[in-house]
């Protein structure tokens, strides 16, 4: 029942938003700003869209030969390929897929891959940070609410590594922790530095495609308002992030646009849809291409079978 009224909840959140959005930015000027998109939006999206997928599977690859279990990069490559298209389906089936997957081809145990996928995510988490940080160093004019955001973020950054330097003896028990505890800050630096080429391929494909609708926003005002929109984006608020990320997309990039306050935004918006809708388009056919090789064809039998990951331990 709570799963139920939390997707419905997200997509009350979707449509209130993109109701807003359109609301306030007529369609038929989205329209005419996607008409004035540059001619190399296409293949140069298609360019980071790969750049993207590579460098998060690069990631994935070192993280779980570390602490999980040893893969060869095609593995990784086809695993990743293929959950992207279980993850739009259900985010949690794509991650229990992954978990099931190198416990099937490795005997991994199951709650150390929940564990690695957690230590993932907070690496995710943590690389936001970081270029979120170094972009407030060298764009003083950006809107307040940015450093409070990354206030926050950097108290709850406290806590974690109070909890790793201290390894309390109630999380340490538990199996689910037991990678996040073990690794120290030695580990998390090593997971966060092939995590990094992610997110530069992340804030370069989304500065491209901002450039190609003619917002011609700064390199650094990019580098720490991209973070926060991305963060935003995963927060499970919305579906896939579609009206969270344009709002927030808008919220930061539309003063860098030509012409009056409704073209600014429409071309924002109009970057940040195609943006979404060319990655999702290449993200579904290389997913149904991956399920269709023999790893893929293990995959989906692991995600059909296997239920989400309990990240109690329970």
């Amino acid at each position: 029942m709570l799963k139920r009224m939390g997707r419905a909840a997200a997509w009350l959140v979707t449509a209130g938003l993109l109701f807003l959005l359109f609301r306030k930015v007529p369609f038929a000027a989205v329209v005419t700003a996607a008409r004035g998109a540059a001619a190399w939006t296409l293949p140069v999206g298609a360019v980071g869209i790969a750049a993207i997928y590579f460098a998060d599977s690069f990631a994935i690859w070192k993280t779980f030969g570390w602490f999980l279990a040893p893969l060869s990069f095609a593995q990784v490559l086809v695993v990743r390929g293929a959950t992207y298209l279980l993850a739009a389906i259900n985010y949690n089936v794509g991650q229990g897929a992954i978990v099931y997957f190198v416990n099937r081809a490795t005997g991994a145990p199951i709650l150390r891959g929940v564990a690695t996928v957690l230590l993932i995510m907070g690496v995710n988490v943590l690389a936001l940070l970081a270029f979120a940080t170094v972009g407030l160093a060298v764009a003083p004019d950006l809107p307040h609410s940015v450093a409070v955001v990354v206030g926050v973020a950097y108290a709850g950054l406290a806590v974690y590594g109070l909890a790793v330097w201290w390894k309390p003896r109630w999380l340490a028990q538990r199996p689910v922790f037991d990678v996040l505890l073990a690794a120290g800050f030695g580990g998390h630096a090593r997971a966060l530095l092939v995590r990094l080429p992610h997110i530069v391929a992340l804030v370069a494909f989304q500065t491209a495609m901002l450039r190609a609708f003619g917002v011609a926003v700064p390199l650094a005002q990019a580098v720490v308002a991209l973070p926060i929109v991305f963060f935003i984006a995963v927060l499970p608020i919305s579906v896939q992030g579609l009206g969270t990320t344009q709002a927030a997309m808008v919220f930061f990039f539309a003063r860098y646009a030509q012409g009056n306050a409704e073209a600014q935004k429409a071309a924002v918006l109009a970057a940040s849809l195609f943006a979404m809708a060319l990655a999702l388009t290449l993200q579904t056919a290389l997913g149904l291409a991956c399920l269709r090789s023999r790893v893929g064809r293990e995959l989906k039998t692991a995600a059909a079978g296997a239920p989400s990951p309990d990240p109690s331990g329970g």
